[in-house]
């Protein structure tokens, strides 16, 4: 399997996983990457993402697989999809994988905020419990992600504190840290507009996953 690892910024972020994956597609045509269709009555080139992205986060190293057609140098490749890619999105490193994306259990993100609101949302997060509603393929559920997602003040800079937060991000379960911001507007009434990364994957023995 061919991986490919880029990044989504800038107002590249709004895209939906769905039109990015046509994003995608209309890149690797535009590039002339020697994709693999999928075979059947309406062929498509075959591509899956690690995990979607939610609206409005960006996403710092993203993972793709994809099946080539025939042998092709990465290096000359990254370089031809790179021009062709919209703005927003970086293709940063291709290499051959046999890893799985279902080995993947969480996600690594960091959550950016002003720093005249880091005391009200410390106090937040410090909260015994933070319960919220979770759509699923089976209807509403009710989380406690101060259970499900582990979170901690990382650095102070420019006026802006970070937190690095690490959430389920597998096959098996799926958390968005959005649902910890939205909480804690929801709670406080505040409607500042926090600015959220995914940095990176976690495999099940919380190792790096690429």
């Amino acid at each position: 399997m061919t991986r490919i690892v880029f990044s989504k910024t800038g107002y590249a972020k709004y895209i939906s996983h769905l039109d990015l994956t046509r994003c995608m597609a209309r890149m690797f045509a535009r590039a002339n990457v020697p994709i693999w269709y999928t075979e059947g009555f309406n062929p498509h080139p075959y591509m899956v993402f690690s995990a979607a992205l939610p609206i409005g986060v960006y996403g710092q190293n993203e993972l793709l697989d994809i099946k080539l057609n025939e042998k092709a140098d990465y290096k000359e490749l990254l370089d031809r999809m790179n021009k062709a890619a919209p703005e927003g999105i970086s293709f940063k490193e291709i290499y051959d994988s046999d890893k799985d994306f279902k080995y993947v259990e969480k996600a690594v993100y960091e959550i950016k905020i002003p720093e005249n609101i880091s005391e009200k949302f410390k106090e937040f997060i410090a909260s015994p419990e933070i319960l919220v509603s979770k759509k699923t393929k089976r209807g509403e559920t009710t989380v406690d992600l101060k259970a499900e997602i582990s979170i901690k003040e990382t650095e102070h800079k420019d006026g802006y504190v970070f937190f690095e937060a690490i959430a389920p991000c597998g096959n098996e379960k799926n958390i968005s840290p959005t649902l910890l911001t939205g909480a804690f507007s929801e709670k406080t009434g505040d409607d500042t507009i926090f600015e959220i990364s995914r940095i990176s994957f976690l495999a099940k023995n919380s190792e790096i996953f690429r």
